[in-house]
């Protein structure tokens, strides 16, 4: 590669760099919310960006310019982290369009560029695309959706062991706990949790790693099959390098409001737990959210049943 085209693509990774954190900052500070223009729109530009910075000769390379959003992506994305301005978790949600919308974005304008001429000004206006749904967005209020995430595993274990293991889940030991995907983007891992009474109006206390705690509130009770309960925060025990706001539980963007356990008798020392969560995402990307919002709560409905079920199989 020769020594212009190297500095062509440096120009390119560093404005599309520079852009970004623009747009990341105006977002913060005008919207405050989950946003199209952030999500959707900046990588489609951050894609252009090198080619608007490129000749049509540099342009006839194709695959370096597919790849360059990637590499504008990763470094914006690895400065964000170091600078506390993004958390793990929401970067990990939007990597995947950015990463796909980037490359789309330089095929793009690739194509444009090198088959009409003169539209040189009019691709550069395109700069000024995710300002305009950013106005746009900060006059739209966002939307309320409550769903609820079911996960459920066969035990194999008398229902009665299953049942007090159910109850309390006390001094969870990190072998206990497979690695999950949960675990990899930055949520703590469950340490303990106890039950003060088995009826209704009773509360368990749940302590997960770095202090984090919450209260489920027990409303329905039905002895050896099953319970419901309301989660009430503590929103002090959570520090505010662990879960960012767009993904704090009890948070205007989301939360998690109740859940329940059953045990369904489905053989001989053969049951079926179910796990549910109902939680609320609160944003003007509901479709996005509640996809991952329905993966994460998953992934960490089915630790906590394997942890219950490795405990009711092995104990004595």
């Amino acid at each position: 590669m020769d020594k212009k085209r190297l500095k062509t693509l440096l120009l390119g990774l560093t404005a599309g760099v520079a852009y970004a954190f623009l747009v990341m900052l105006l977002v913060t500070h005008y919207h405050q919310n989950v946003s199209v223009a952030y999500i959707f729109v900046l990588p489609l530009i951050l894609g252009a960006i090198p080619v608007l910075f490129s000749t049509k000769e540099q342009l006839q390379s194709y695959k370096t310019y597919l790849l360059l959003p990637w590499g504008i992506t990763l470094t914006f994305f690895f400065l964000a982290l170091v600078f506390r301005f993004e958390g793990m978790i929401c970067l990990t949600i939007i990597v995947a369009p950015f990463l796909a919308i980037g490359t789309l974005g330089a095929f793009i304008y690739r194509l444009v560029r090198l088959k009409k001429e003169g539209q040189e000004t009019k691709l550069y206006i395109s700069l000024f695309v995710p300002f305009v749904i950013l106005l746009i967005e900060t006059n739209i209020q966002p939307t309320t959706q409550v769903q609820t995430v079911t996960t459920s595993l066969e035990i194999n274990a008398d229902k009665l062991k299953i049942w007090e293991n159910l109850k309390n889940v006390k001094n969870i030991r990190p072998n206990e706990i497979k690695t999950h995907f949960v675990h990899l983007i930055g949520i703590p891992k469950p340490t303990n949790g106890e039950l003060d009474k088995g009826e209704v109006g009773g509360v368990r206390n749940i302590t997960w790693e770095k202090g984090i705690k919450f209260k489920e509130n027990i409303k329905s009770w039905d002895e050896g099959n099953g319970f419901a309960y309301d989660i009430q925060v503590d929103p002090t025990s959570i520090p505010p390098t662990t879960l960012d706001e767009h993904v704090m539980i009890g948070g205007k963007y989301f939360d998690v409001l109740e859940g329940s356990y059953k045990i369904d008798k489905i053989g001989p020392k053969k049951n079926l737990v179910t796990l549910s969560c109902t939680y609320r995402v609160t944003t003007n990307l509901n479709f996005y959210s509640t996809l991952w919002a329905e993966f994460i709560l998953g992934d960490f409905n089915e630790m906590i049943l394997e942890i219950i079920k490795k405990r009711s199989e092995t104990e004595n």
